[in-house]
Formats: structure tokens, sequence, C-alpha cells
């Protein structure tokens, strides 16, 4: 056996408390319990970085690959509600510009680059997202709409490439005021939310527009659509 000194801190200390208290007060057991923890963590993930990763996500939902390209089809062009954004704080939090990088980590095949003037206060901001089609679409709306509805900041200008979009946004106004709120949520639907009003009047009236496409549509394409093995 070899013994070493270590030096701890008292909020080191503090940290490791119910595990000393689980070995009886024995410290060096406690200490081979952690080392045993972190040397399993290493093997099954790689590094201690990307077993912090998992440990983000599961605090989310995992999901098949062929389920999330089911989910981003059904919301492309269609704005998150302002509270679901704000849950993004869940898994991080979204102190700064800089921390919006960390939505790459929840899982998607993507790369995420976020620049601004200021990091915590911008007033001009640019997120660039790299992989996957639908996933980084998906991505960049999510760090547009926080940056507009968290920082402020208003889209100016969004170019999107066969491997790649990029997002522009720059403060137009007071930050809080009723007309900097119109332009920050026109501008999300003008470039993100094409299909969001029409959406969100059929999830308030599913009823009446069950019954208006049942009478206006062709009796096969509604078949169509609710037995989709039998119409292949």
């Amino acid at each position: 056996m070899i013994r070493k000194n270590i030096s701890l801190y008292d909020e080191d200390v503090k940290r490791i408390e119910r595990l000393v208290e689980k070995h009886e007060g024995n410290l060096s057991a406690a200490i081979r319990e952690i080392i045993e923890f972190t040397h399993s963590m290493q093997r099954k993930f790689g590094s201690l970085e990307e077993a912090k990763k998992v440990e983000k996500r599961i605090k989310g939902i995992c999901i098949p690959n062929m389920m999330l390209n089911w989910f981003l089809t059904y919301t492309t062009e269609c704005l998150p509600d302002e509270s679901a954004i704000g849950s993004l704080e869940e898994i991080h939090a979204l102190e700064s510009v800089s921390d919006l990088a960390v939505i790459a980590d929840i899982g998607f095949a993507v790369d995420i680059r976020v620049d601004a003037d200021d990091d915590r206060n911008p007033t001009e901001a640019t997120i660039q997202v790299s992989g996957e089609r639908m996933q980084a679409e998906f991505v960049a709306k999510l760090a547009a709409c926080f940056l507009a509805e968290h920082k402020g900041l208003v889209v100016e200008n969004v170019s999107r490439r066969a491997a790649s979009i990029t997002v522009k946004l720059k403060s137009r106004g007071e930050r809080e005021s009723e007309a900097n709120y119109k332009m920050m949520r026109e501008r999300l639907i003008m470039h993100f939310g094409e299909r969001h009003v029409m959406m969100q009047e059929i999830l308030q009236r599913p009823k009446f527009w069950n019954s208006m496409i049942n009478a206006t549509t062709d009796w096969g394409d509604v078949q169509r659509h609710k037995y989709p093995r039998i119409y292949r």
C-alpha cells in the first residue's frame, strides 16, 4: 500500500461528508470509492468530460434517431413556446452567449459556434451551426429564440447552405419595449416559423379543422393519412 499526504479544502470535505459517513469516518475508504467510480466512468465513456455530457443528456430524454427525425419534420417552421426555450436552463445555466454551445452536447449531430460583441449583454451576435441538415436547423432555431427572448436581439439575416446555417442578430431598440418584442417575434416567424401561426390555430381548434379537412379534401387523400400502411 502506498501512503501519500493530500490536501483538502473545507468545501471538499463537505462535498464528500456523506460518503465518509458511509465508511464510518474512514476517509481513505471514501477516497478509494471515489477513485473506483472515476475509473469506471473513464473506462465506460473514455473521459470524465464525455461522462459529464451524458449526465447532462439524461436530464432530458434520449430518443432513437428515426424518432428524432420524425419530431424535427413535424416541428419544422414552428417556433417553440417561450417557456420551452427557458427550460434549456434545466440542462445548463445559460448565463452568457457562449454558453449556447452546450446545446450541441444534448446529443445533436452538429457543431455550434456563437460569437457576440459582449458575452453577457450583447448588441450583436452570430450563430453558426453545421452538421446534419434538420438538426442544424433546429439547433439554430433554439439558439436564435433564446437570444431573442432572453437577450432582446432581433434576427437580421439567415443564410442557409448545404451543410450549415448562419444566423445574424442585432439589438434594435429598448429591450423590454412592446415595439421591440413585436419586431423580435415577427422576425423569428419570418425566418423560422412559416407554419407557426397555422399550427397554433389548428392546435386550438382541432375538431373544427378536422371537420373542415374531411369535408373539403378528396376522401382518398384523407384515408392515406389515416392508414399509411395500406396506401404506400
